[in-house]
């Protein structure tokens, strides 16, 4: 006759699988993570095979990040010619896409004009306008003239993406620009928020990752980032703001370049 199994080893059979699974379930997440961001950095490539495109098509200049007229656009209608599809514009790791809601004219230059997109525009230096951030009489464009590729002086080192945007329902903005660290400070950046806990003007304190200047390291802590020269790997937080005394829980005006031959965002190296 065939023995059966005792409770004691019934359970400890349940209990040797449930230790398994604890170990394992961990494992296949960052596994399942680790591909989404594979997908994220190629999407930050092609996007950067896109933008060399376009400047190749326009004098060697940057697209602006903002343009005024009827409709608004941003950098990405400008560039989405160059691109296979509209979709490259999310991370797969990112929330549901959101339709732009902001009606009222004064806002509406600041949304793109069919979804948000999940990578932002280093606007902060690409579209530089010393500082005379609201004299469009003398910049012609929001934000500033554009940028030509040769005064990029280490275009490796240099900021163009950086994984951002909204991730719906959770956040209650969305833009397509990617803000610097200590543009609150920098005395040759032109923006509207920085980094920090206050984080300026579209950064509520305690309003989750947007006190990173909507970077969003959606790939186990580390987001996706493209250089100039068309190169994208991830980036902690930490990394973006080295050059800076950033750190969690400083608050934006306090934030300041420290040593800017090594601040990814800035032009001068």
């Amino acid at each position: 006759m065939k023995r059966a199994f005792t409770l004691i080893e019934l359970l400890v059979v349940i209990a040797i699988i449930a230790i398994l699974a604890a170990i394992l379930f961990p494992v296949f997440a960052q596994a399942r993570e680790k591909a989404r961001e594979i997908t994220c950095v190629s999407n930050a490539k092609e996007l950067g095979t896109s933008m060399m495109m376009y400047t190749q098509d326009f004098d060697e200049l940057y697209p602006l990040a903002v343009t005024w007229g009827n409709p608004w656009s941003d950098w990405s209608d400008t560039i989405q010619p160059y691109m296979k599809s509209w979709d490259i514009m999310y991370c797969p790791s990112g929330g549901p896409r959101m339709i732009a809601s902001w009606s009222q004219p004064q806002y509406e230059w600041w949304a793109n004009w069919r979804w948000f997109v999940q990578y932002g525009f280093n606007a902060d230096y690409l579209n530089n306008a010393n500082g005379q951030c609201t004299n469009f009489a003398l910049n012609g464009e929001a934000f500033g003239p554009p940028t030509a590729l040769a005064a990029v002086q280490e275009p490796a080192r240099t900021i163009c993406l950086a994984e951002d945007g909204q991730d719906a329902p959770n956040d209650s903005i969305g833009t397509s620009l990617a803000y610097s660290p200590a543009s609150d400070t920098a005395p040759d950046d032109c923006s509207w928020g920085a980094w920090g806990t206050n984080g300026g003007l579209w950064y509520p304190a305690g309003s989750g990752t947007t006190t990173m200047g909507f970077f969003k390291p959606r790939h186990n802590l580390m987001g996706t980032v493209l250089m100039c020269d068309g190169h994208a790997k991830v980036y902690t937080p930490g990394q973006l703001a080295a050059g800076t005394n950033w750190q969690p829980g400083i608050s934006g005006g306090s934030i300041v370049i420290t040593d800017e031959s090594q601040y990814l965002w800035s032009l001068n190296k």
